[in-house]
């Protein structure tokens, strides 16, 4: 009875063990789920972060930047295993002897308490500083411009943030400015311009921007005027020898080769368009050199000129502010943005579909694409559903941003340390 006794009881917690071990066994750290938690919460972040500072320049107060430069995540899954014994014929076993036990072991049931442990800390930087506060208030350059000139993103969206005001020059010498900020009552006749010139095929493009150096030379006044290195002092600066006139008696022209960025059209309605010869007669571009400009016919002095002016991120920002603050007026003014030609509009729905930004205030707002509440209390919303180019402003907004943030803007790790 004895020996019965002892191997049942050691088969009962053999049992117990493998249903334990089975327990544990089944509870493993998720870590793609708790990256995609890091990566989820980082997103939301920077879209609020964007969100709020559209809102403080709404209210014409400063803006303010953080960066989230690291990230370090911990997750734990500790198993705590119990058992719970029911004994049937007398009272439990005080200890592991043999000799006490009287009666039989009736049921054991064993259990696992679940420790779950997900922890992360980051730093946040202040981008107060003068690396990225030149680049921030800096006009955009035009190649950024062309970053986004691509067909899977709507030309007038991207237009509207970039373009500050357009400027046309009459021969008659009039001109005519119009500005892009939506409280302004020429807003309308801005847009209708806007969409013309997006009409004529403007973008920016890379061409041949290379300059004369100088009158052209004869071979024997080339190392004179360059020195004894003057072929290979030629080469390493990316400057050519262009022969021009007849083949008798040879000149060349020296040429200081580069390619920069221009705005262009594909049509000829601007005295200050001129055509770019590898490109046939299909391209005119922005040329504010006197002498192609004086070279020029008279037909086309009688055109106007074009002076097309470019943001910086941070009117980026004002204009943005000044479409929340028009939609949010007594009388309530949205910027809507109709698709041009060869724009392909995805949005779903049909409420606000041509919308660049919406702003809710006050809007009980489901699971929204933004939140922020404001100084005054009230909750501004930018809503999941029917917000038209909402979540592509902020998306391009954000690498705009990103562009800013050059070698020496975002101060060394740890900044401000947060767990």
């Amino acid at each position: 009875m004895k020996y019965f006794s002892k191997t049942r009881n050691h088969l009962s917690l053999s049992v117990m063990g493998l249903l334990l071990g089975g327990c544990a066994s089944t509870f493993t750290p998720d870590f793609s789920e708790m990256s995609a938690k890091y990566a989820y919460s980082l997103e939301q972040y920077q879209t609020n972060s964007i969100f709020q500072n559209i809102l403080r320049s709404a209210d014409n107060r400063m803006v303010s930047f953080l960066d989230m430069p690291t990230i370090n995540g911990s997750g734990a899954i500790g198993v705590s295993p119990s058992v719970g014994a029911l004994f049937s014929g007398g009272s439990a076993p005080l200890n592991a002897g043999y000799n006490v036990i009287q009666g039989g072991l009736s049921t054991v049931t064993p259990s696992a308490a679940l420790t779950l442990n997900n922890s992360f800390t980051f730093t946040q930087s202040s981008l107060d500083n003068a690396v990225f506060w030149t680049s921030y208030l800096n006009e955009l350059p035009k190649e950024t411009v062309k970053y986004f000139s691509h067909n899977h993103i709507p030309k007038e969206v991207i237009m509207s943030m970039v373009v500050d005001e357009i400027e046309i020059f009459q021969p008659n010498g009039k001109s005519t400015v119009l500005i892009n900020n939506p409280l302004r009552p020429e807003h309308a006749q801005f847009q209708q311009y806007l969409y013309k010139i997006i009409g004529d095929g403007f973008t920016a493009q890379l061409i041949d921007a290379s300059e004369k150096l100088g009158p052209p030379l004869t071979v024997d006044k080339v190392v004179p005027r360059f020195g004894d290195q003057a072929f290979s002092m030629l080469k390493d600066s990316n400057i050519q020898l262009k022969q021009v006139g007849d083949s008798k008696n040879p000149l060349y022209q020296p040429t200081q080769v580069s390619r920069k960025y221009k705005f262009c059209i594909t049509s000829d309605q601007y005295a200050n368009y001129l055509p770019v010869k590898k490109y046939g007669e299909t391209l005119y571009c922005e040329d504010n050199n006197e002498e192609d400009l004086l070279k020029t016919s008279v037909a086309k002095k009688r055109q106007p000129t074009l002076i097309v002016r470019i943001r910086s991120t941070n009117n980026i920002f004002e204009y943005l502010g000044q479409v929340v603050k028009a939609q949010l007026a007594d009388k309530p003014y949205v910027v809507t943005l109709p698709p041009s030609a060869s724009t392909f509009n995805n949005n779903k729905g049909t409420l606000n579909r041509d919308a660049l930004l919406i702003v809710n205030k006050d809007k009980p707002t489901p699971r929204p694409f933004a939140m922020i509440v404001g100084r005054d209390g009230s909750t501004y919303s930018i809503p999941s559903d029917d917000n038209g180019y909402s979540p592509l402003t902020i998306k391009l907004l954000s690498q705009l941003m990103s562009l800013q943030k050059l070698p020496g803007s975002i101060p060394a790790s740890p900044s401000v340390l947060l767990k």
